[in-house]
């Protein structure tokens, strides 16, 4: 684990709900919202944030949200539990960028991940959504069918490439769910999909999945 706090520092601070950045320690950067109060964060570099390692950041020091930085990591969903049960939180810096502008920073989760569990959470077959990670998911479905995992994905064209780099993300799930409402797979893309022995699918394809098998 490494803590990024020079680096992420200059970053945040053209955010536009940001004031002013100061370095507190070399692993917290405080930062200053616009409106008065004071945020305490922790941006980490680390392939797999893990409950161990949320418990280790929050030995080092308050924070008001630990930050996954690489886009490339993961956040375990236990890890976020745990930090919250610390009165911390943890975010992927898409995430973190997005929470500045919220009221209360802590809790949010990205807007496709959030939908895509609510909207799914309401399906009739479905019992619940469990999260894996920032943007995998199990769906548990009623009636003794199968548990589908999900992997939630974002683009307009979704093609091959995008499709293997999710897989290298996310290599143990079902479906790679495109959240984009007007987004489309390529040729190439679903081809693909079906010698990996996943399903590319939209959210109201998977719905209908869901339904059916």
């Amino acid at each position: 684990m490494k803590y990024l706090v020079d680096w992420f520092g200059p970053k945040i601070e053209t955010h536009s709900a940001v004031e002013s950045t100061s370095c507190i320690s070399a692993n917290r950067l405080g930062v200053h919202r616009k409106g008065g109060d004071f945020l305490t964060i922790a941006p980490i570099q680390v392939d797999v944030l893990t409950q161990a390692v949320a418990e280790e950041v929050l030995r080092d020091g308050e924070a008001t949200i630990i930050c996954l930085v690489p886009k490339t990591s993961h956040y375990l969903w236990v890890a976020r539990e745990r930090a919250n049960q610390l009165g911390s939180d943890v975010q992927t810096m898409r995430e973190v960028f997005w929470a500045l502008g919220m009221v209360d920073p802590q809790g949010f989760l990205d807007k496709d991940v959030d939908s895509t569990i609510r909207i799914l959470g309401q399906h009739s077959r479905v019992e619940r959504v469990q999260m894996i990670c920032e943007s995998t998911m199990k769906v548990v479905r009623l009636g003794g069918m199968s548990d589908v995992k999900v992997s939630v994905a974002y683009g307009y064209e979704f093609g091959e490439e995008t499709l293997v780099k999710e897989l290298e993300r996310h290599p143990d799930v079902d479906v790679v769910l495109n959240s984009n409402p007007n987004g489309r797979a390529t040729a190439s893309a679903l081809e693909h999909a079906k010698h990996a022995g996943v399903r590319l699918l939209d959210l109201s394809s998977l719905m209908g999945e869901l339904r059916n098998s």
